[in-house]
């Protein structure tokens, strides 16, 4: 191992130990129950401060609150000294302070502010004795640990103010009974959103649904799948079974075809996936059953011998969305 590797290896373990201490720590304090409590109840918006790394610190601790249900927007303590201050609502919102030393003189006139208005504080320190713990509705103090490199900046202690801030997150979430539904509609982009789509948001469904009698004609039943554009059509029994025509088996049966009959023809046994299930383990299975539709039916109906059809999933309704 080179000296370069060595010095990136230590710096690893530099904070991976003190990731321990902070582990640790949360044995012996209430603190934390305190501050969940608070953001738990508050009727408006945690507004995250720092100063300086600790103010990069505050952006990604506030996004994370924010996506996990947890209202919240990041201020540096320079833009909350000019103006920012108005972005509180009084008795509605909570300051969650992050300051290493808790002695910047940036957070001076905003503790001040936020005692003569009555707003809460969590504030988040390494320094039991400092003016951000004196000030603060709830006082967390975060053990001190030795910085990687032994550099006079910030490293390992950032990294804390980051797990702190996520356990944070997480707990409020728990707290809030934050669900995947209600995660997808605050993440409306990306693959995090359409890993949760749910089959019943994007099937076929209703007058959209291709499907026929069994008994009708073939003709009839090319007819419908040429009306529906989904390359299948249904075939409903006189006992409620589902068969499935698809493009494929026309193509296989195209020698006199408006001759056959249909159950002659279609596909006896059709897959079948739950209106629950992501739509990503819906593309997944028709990869690997190499077919581009599935029947849906209701959850609680899926192991039924016959099950009633409540949509037809294809694999555009998938790939439409983004999801592949």
């Amino acid at each position: 191992m080179n000296k370069d590797s060595q010095i990136a290896k230590k710096t690893i373990q530099t904070e991976i130990q003190a990731l321990k201490k902070l582990s640790s720590s949360f044995n012996s304090s209430s603190h934390f129950s305190k501050a969940v409590n608070l953001l738990s109840k508050m009727k408006g918006k945690c507004l995250v401060v720092g100063v300086g790394k600790s103010y990069i610190v505050s952006l990604k601790v506030s996004a994370t609150l924010s996506s996990l249900g947890t209202p919240s927007v990041a201020f540096s303590a320079n833009d909350l000294q000019h103006g920012g201050l108005g972005a509180i609502q009084k008795n509605n919102d909570v300051l969650l302070i992050f300051s290493v030393s808790g002695e910047s003189s940036e957070l001076n006139s905003i503790l001040k502010y936020a005692n003569r208005h009555s707003v809460p504080v969590i504030g988040v320190s390494c320094k039991a004795i400092s003016m951000l713990l004196r000030y603060s509705t709830i006082k967390i103090l975060l053990p001190r640990v030795v910085e990687a490199g032994h550099s006079l900046a910030p490293t390992s202690s950032s990294i804390n103010f980051l797990s702190w801030g996520d356990s944070l997150a997480i707990t409020c979430m728990k707290r809030r009974k934050w669900t995947n539904k209600k995660f997808v509609t605050t993440h409306p982009s990306g693959t995090l959103a359409t890993s949760l789509i749910q089959v019943r948001e994007i099937m076929a469904k209703g007058k959209e649904i291709p499907l026929i009698s069994a008994n009708q004609t073939m003709r009839f039943a090319v007819k419908e799948m040429s009306k529906k554009k989904l390359g299948v059509v249904c075939c409903k029994e006189k006992n409620g079974k589902i068969n499935i025509l698809t493009d494929g088996d026309l193509r296989r049966h195209s020698n006199n075809l408006y001759k056959k009959k249909i159950l002659k023809v279609c596909s006896k046994n059709p897959t079948w996936i739950s209106d629950t299930a992501t739509a990503l383990s819906a593309i997944e299975k028709m990869n690997s059953l190499k077919i581009t539709s599935l029947l849906v039916t209701r959850n609680q109906d899926i192991n039924k011998k016959i099950k009633k059809i409540i949509g037809v999933l294809h694999l555009h309704h998938c790939l439409s969305r983004g999801i592949k």
